[in-house]
């Protein structure tokens, strides 16, 4: 019998229309700091990225916005002015050390609160690693959702709506910044999967941090949630990070 949610510290109701698939039952979480926040020295300009409740999507023809984000109520709000602006949110703690082989599963949901996607590119995936490979110590692992296909990303790509992107799955490019990024053949010009990604770089470990980047190319309105690495879901919440588990069906 599984534990009443408020064992778990969290009385929210799942929303149902917009969670995980079927295939998973999402666990109550926990809310906790656990040093998520505004990674400082790889921002630039005057972008914002802030806790918040909603946005909700629309789905259907009504007026009204109905559809939830997809864990709780909130969310980590993203905005991004100019070309010249770069915002970078993440955890610095928690995944130091991780190697990347173990990573079998990294998915994020987006909001993009726009009038169109047309040249819009959307918040990333970011790992800072030491790829052990050559002679660089440090290298950053993007994941570029503009670009990867279906089952990672969206079939139909929508506005104004909750869409999950999985960043390990078939259809995925990732590209390693700096030179490491030449000397696996996974650059920004010829990305790569996740898993060939992985398997040119047996021995890298997560160091710095993991979390979420819109760099410095067109300004951007909307929102992420539920950051998944492997059985573990970061749920974003207005009062804070929620920690909730998956478990597979």
């Amino acid at each position: 019998m599984s534990a009443p949610m408020a064992a778990y510290g969290d009385t929210q109701p799942q929303q149902a229309d917009a969670g995980p698939p079927a295939s998973a039952a999402v666990l109550p979480g926990i809310v906790t700091a656990s040093h998520w926040g505004i990674i400082g020295r790889n921002t630039i300009g005057g972008p914002n990225a802030v806790l918040r409740e909603g946005p909700y999507g629309r789905t259907g023809s009504t007026f009204a916005a109905t559809q939830p984000p997809p864990y709780g109520h909130g969310s980590l709000g993203i905005i991004v002015g100019s070309g010249a602006e770069k915002i970078a949110w993440g955890n610095e703690k928690i995944f130091a050390g991780t190697r990347l082989s173990s990573i079998k599963t990294l998915k994020y949901w987006v909001f993009a609160g726009m009038d169109s996607l047309t040249g819009v590119s959307l918040p990333n995936i970011t790992i800072e690693a030491d790829p052990n490979v050559g002679p660089a110590d440090y290298t950053s692992l993007v994941y570029l959702p503009d670009t990867s296909t279906s089952p990672s990303a969206p079939a139909t790509r929508e506005v104004n709506q909750w869409q999950q992107y999985d960043a390990s799955a078939d259809g995925s490019r990732w590209y390693a910044t700096g030179a490491t990024g030449g000397a696996i053949t996974c650059t920004q010009a010829s990305p790569c999967s996740f898993t060939e990604l992985k398997a040119k770089m047996p021995d890298a470990v997560i160091s710095l941090s993991l979390g979420i980047s819109k760099g410095r190319d067109n300004p951007f309105i909307g929102a992420v949630d539920g950051l998944q690495v492997n059985h573990t879901v970061y749920d974003f919440e207005f009062r804070g990070v929620r920690t909730r588990f998956v478990r597979e069906r």
